[in-house]
Order: C-alpha cells, then structure tokens, then sequence
C-alpha cells in the first residue's frame, strides 16, 4: 500500500467519524486534533517507558496503546497535508530522501 492509498482510507474514516460525531472540520481543526494526538501519544509514551500509570494494563496492552496512538498521529499528519493540498511523498523526497542520494 503507499502512501496516497493509506491517506485516501484515513479521509475516509475521518469523513465517516466527522459525520458521525457531527465535526466541523475547519482548517483550525487539522492541526488542533494533531496536538491532541501527540498529547496522548506523550501519554501512552511514559506509560510504555515506565515513566506514567499503566492503569492496571499488561505491557503487551501499554504498547499496542502507544502503536495505537503512533498510528493516530501519522494519520492525523497525513490529513492535516491532505486537507493543504500538499505532497507528502514529494515533501519526504526533497526533505528526507535527499540525504540518500
């Protein structure tokens, strides 16, 4: 799967969700549910690291709930370019992949 298909199917469920739960999706919106993201990624972070509560979950429990939250955020990520009209891959290879070259 690359990565256009993965953010078609992320628009999809977010669609789905913002009309379920009646979400008004401004431009504001993308990069505030961003933060909230990483909030409970930094969350489920300390917890993962031993640094939080684990709130009575095993450790296999704490780390599906940090890879839970990674997913969120790169979701979220991909959403908040979506929504800007931006080229992720094209980001990635001016950005990252340069440095392969």
């Amino acid at each position: 799967m690359d990565i256009q298909e993965i953010q078609k199917k992320i628009a999809t469920v977010s669609d789905n969700y913002a009309k379920h739960c009646s979400i008004n999706r401004d431009d504001d919106w993308y990069i505030l549910k961003l933060q909230e993201e990483i909030g409970e990624l930094v969350q489920n972070y300390l917890s993962f690291t031993g640094r939080g509560r684990k709130r009575e979950k095993t450790d296999e429990e704490i780390k599906t709930d940090f890879a839970n939250e990674l997913a969120d955020v790169v979701g979220q990520v991909l959403l908040l370019a979506q929504h800007h009209n931006i080229n992720i891959e094209e980001a990635l290879e001016r950005k990252w992949f340069k440095y392969l070259k």
